[in-house]
């Protein structure tokens, strides 16, 4: 079984609940931006990059100052995923965006995107995380009661792709 990683940055604990049940679910180990260094990620084979957005789209600080440095990982046959956590109620016009900047940071790296998801359900005026018509990755509304069920959903479209 291939080894999977979640990194993620979190500030009032929200994302880093979620990243929790994740990690349980896949038997991944947990990273903590805070602490953690870039370079762990290369170590995985399946990632999981996690972050809340704050204000208009913009990444948890912890992750903002080391997003810079994903061009130092070889991301070369990766299976990537994205998570992001926002307020469709509060953040309708931003949900979820600063997500994004994973994918715009990597999408030229050989990374292989998984976990993308329908926009069904969702209710926001714009994100970033929405290209195509999906949803580049999962995202979290900290206020929604249906959070555990969308994270047992996509757990079950990601680990076939994460078990090879």
């Amino acid at each position: 079984m291939s080894k999977t990683g979640i990194f993620y940055a979190s500030k009032g604990g929200v994302t880093e609940g979620f990243a929790k049940q994740i990690a349980e679910k896949l038997g991944a180990d947990l990273h903590n931006m805070k602490d953690a260094k870039v370079e762990a990620i290369a170590g995985y084979d399946n990632v999981v990059l996690m972050a809340s957005s704050y204000f208009f789209g913009a990444l948890m600080e912890d992750w903002g100052k080391n997003v810079k440095l994903l061009h130092t990982v070889d991301f070369s046959g990766k299976n990537v995923a994205i998570v992001g956590v926002g307020s469709q109620e509060r953040h309708p016009d931003s949900f979820c965006s600063g997500a994004a900047d994973f994918y715009d940071k990597l999408r030229y790296s050989g990374a292989r995107f998984v976990g993308d998801v329908c926009p069904c359900g969702y209710e926001f005026s714009f994100s970033r995380m929405e290209r195509g018509g999906r949803m580049l990755g999962l995202c979290l509304d900290k206020g929604d009661a249906k959070a555990a069920e969308k994270i047992d959903e996509w757990v079950k479209a990601v680990q076939p792709v994460f078990a090879k």
